[in-house]
């Protein structure tokens, strides 16, 4: 009757039946059996359980580190010094403190300003005739010398009117009139001479002075010149020297060596991303630098780009690099290990442990650095520099990737010095090429020097109009960096380029005759005398 009211489950029943004495010691053993395996079976689930839990914990604590690196990383890029220093050497702890001897430079005394080149206007201050006798003798006060001091002034910019006068001749028997010629002027149609356009060219790539800030300076000065306007001579002025930016290319792919790098950039006619490529050959004379400019970071932009190419060629870790790297038969593929160097700073960054294995990678990679600095100061010749960092640079690299090998399985992979180890070690044959050749460079900074420009450029201008106007950009661009790689001027440079535009257009001259490394510098020296005479002589009249 009690069994038989009771709902519960037969165990239940047996236990409640022998609680009553009514159930035998063999069903009670039975009953403990099963209850025991219940358990078994909970605990086991439990302890499962708690492993992935304790899994999970895990994940999300490496993820929770991962993140603290990244952010603490983003303030010390937005708040931190920007240089690359390496970790403190440790130091024993002494009584006293010994302080390392050095010697004090002297003062440098006079002029820190070189003024040799800037033209010189003497002005000559003199005692008064009735003021040129002794005050306690009343004796006449005779010379004996000068006291010259000196200051840099600046006239303020001034914009002028250049009135061409021709005269005309007429013969009355035939009815024909003459005129003497006149010089061509790079755009016919637009009121600007080409000091005024090269201005404007130089004021916007090489100053990175927008042009609607140049529109408020020349209304300034008396003209109103609109923003648009510029920008409309600046386009036309581009198209036409497009030829020699084409000649440029040419000179920079037939070289042996280059280093490319990319930036990006936003293109204002889609609202998108675009991206400003850059080749930069350290070795054709100074050196020699083109952009390129295009609305995507695909790989089949640098691949058309040297399709033809033949050499060495040194990038990042960049995966758009890949297809060219294995172009075994025409290119030998290079890294930059100032990348792999800047990952470990990076990761000690967030983690500042003098004795860590970032600052560990920082203190070993520190002397293939400092061979490099002093070969570049010797000028060691491409041979002797291949011969030393085999001799010397070698073993420490094939230590270090001992080392790396060594410490990864301890560190997590995906944080920051995991992420520096793994990105080492995957790009190790690349980065260790350069040792096997003396005319390539340890890492990619003369390249991302060249391109940081642009980069500069683009926080006053922040966008580029379309993708189409990107080869004008690239043009100036390009033309005035490799004039400075190769010791010109770029102003003078680009003022010749504007007065050889009539004859570009009808193709009266090669277009490379006027690259920066081909350019005869007499003539361009010559240029630059005529127009310093010209502006004395308008200074006197205004």
């Amino acid at each position: 009757m009690l069994l038989s009211a009771h709902s519960g489950s037969m165990e239940e029943h047996i236990y409640l039946a022998y609680s009553l004495g009514v159930v035998s010691s063999e069903e009670k053993v039975h009953l403990l059996n099963t209850e025991n395996k219940e358990l078994k079976t909970k605990n086991t689930e439990l302890t499962t359980e708690n492993e992935t839990l304790k899994t999970k914990n895990t994940a999300l604590q490496v993820e929770i580190d991962r993140l603290k690196e990244q952010l603490g990383l983003a303030r010390h890029r937005q708040f931190g010094k920007k240089t690359e220093e390496l970790p403190p050497e440790k130091e024993e702890k002494t009584s006293s403190i010994n302080v390392r001897a050095h010697t004090r430079k002297q003062k440098t005394k006079g002029r820190l300003l070189d003024t040799s080149l800037l033209p010189r206007h003497r002005i000559l201050h003199d005692l008064p005739d009735d003021q040129k006798y002794c005050t306690c003798c009343h004796q006449s006060l005779k010379p004996m010398g000068e006291d010259v001091s000196e200051h840099i002034e600046v006239i303020p910019q001034r914009l002028y009117v250049e009135e061409h006068v021709r005269y005309k001749y007429a013969c009355l028997r035939c009815q024909t009139v003459q005129m003497a010629p006149k010089e061509k002027l790079p755009l016919p149609k637009a009121m600007a001479g080409p000091g005024l356009l090269t201005e404007v060219v130089v004021s916007k790539y090489d100053h990175h002075l927008p042009l609607y800030r140049q529109s408020k300076i020349f209304a300034s000065y008396g003209a109103c010149i609109p923003d648009n306007t510029l920008g409309h001579w600046v386009m036309q002025l581009g198209e036409a020297l497009v030829p020699v930016y084409d000649a440029l290319v040419k000179a920079v792919v037939l070289s042996r060596y280059l280093q490319v790098d990319e930036t990006p950039v936003k293109l204002l006619e889609r609202d998108k991303k675009g991206y400003v490529w850059c080749y930069y050959a350290p070795h054709v004379r100074g050196g020699l630098v083109v952009f390129e400019v295009n609305e995507t970071r695909s790989a089949r932009v640098v691949e058309k780009r040297l399709a033809t190419y033949i050499g060495l060629l040194q990038t990042d870790g960049y995966t758009g690099y890949h297809g060219l790297r294995e172009q075994k038969e025409r290119i030998v593929g290079l890294g930059c290990l100032t990348h792999a160097r800047r990952k470990f700073n990076e990761a000690y960054k967030v983690a500042p442990d003098p004795e860590g294995i970032a600052a560990q990678a920082l203190k070993r990679l520190q002397p293939l650095y400092e061979l490099e600095a002093r070969m570049r100061e010797r000028n060691d010749t491409f041979h002797t520099r291949k011969r030393l960092r085999q001799a010397l640079g070698w073993p420490l690299l094939k230590e270090f990737r001992r080392w790396l090998k060594q410490v990864a399985p301890k560190v997590p992979p995906k944080s920051q010095l995991g992420n520096a180890i793994q990105y080492t070690l995957k790009q190790w044959k690349y980065l260790i090429a350069y040792l096997r050749h003396g005319q390539a460079e340890i890492d990619t900074n003369g390249v991302e020097n060249q391109i940081r420009v642009v980069a500069l450029g683009r926080k006053n201008w922040m966008f580029m109009a379309h993708e189409e106007a990107g080869i004008i950009h690239a043009t100036f661009y390009s033309l005035i960096l490799s004039a400075k790689r190769n010791g010109l001027n770029p102003r003078i440079y680009i003022h010749y380029l504007l007065t050889k535009i009539h004859d570009l257009r009808q193709k009266k001259i090669d277009p490379h005759t006027l690259l920066p490394h081909t350019i005869d510098c007499q003539s361009l020296e010559c240029f630059a005398q005529q127009l310093i005479l010209k502006a004395k002589n308008v200074m006197q009249l205004l």
